[in-house]
């Protein structure tokens, strides 16, 4: 094939490809991504703090206290101990629920 003559495939792949539009607006995905990650940036610090202060209102009830929900001093160390980018008090509603059922059982 000469350099004048186009490859008819490659024309039309190409025209299939621009009616589309692909390449010709940018990606909404990636915008709506980073906004979803710079969003939950910015709102991760109150949710850890209020998670904590969760935490620090079931540490200070007694044991009779957190034995009438289904928890242990255990389980508010365990608590603790989870890394910061989790919610504790998922950790804790699951741990409760397990205990129910087992005693139903």
């Amino acid at each position: 094939m000469s350099s004048t003559q186009t490859n008819p495939i490659m024309t039309t792949a190409n025209f299939i490809g621009a009616e589309a539009g692909h390449g010709r607006h940018p990606s909404f995905s990636l915008f709506f991504r980073l906004y979803a990650t710079a969003k939950w940036t910015l709102l991760w610090l109150p949710r850890f703090w209020k998670a904590r202060s969760q935490l620090a209102c079931l540490a200070a009830m007694s044991e009779c206290e957190r034995r009438d929900i289904g928890l242990t001093g255990c389980d508010i160390e365990n608590a603790f101990a989870l890394p910061v980018d989790r919610d504790p008090t998922e950790m804790l509603a699951q741990v409760a629920a397990d205990r129910r059922l087992r005693r139903e059982h």
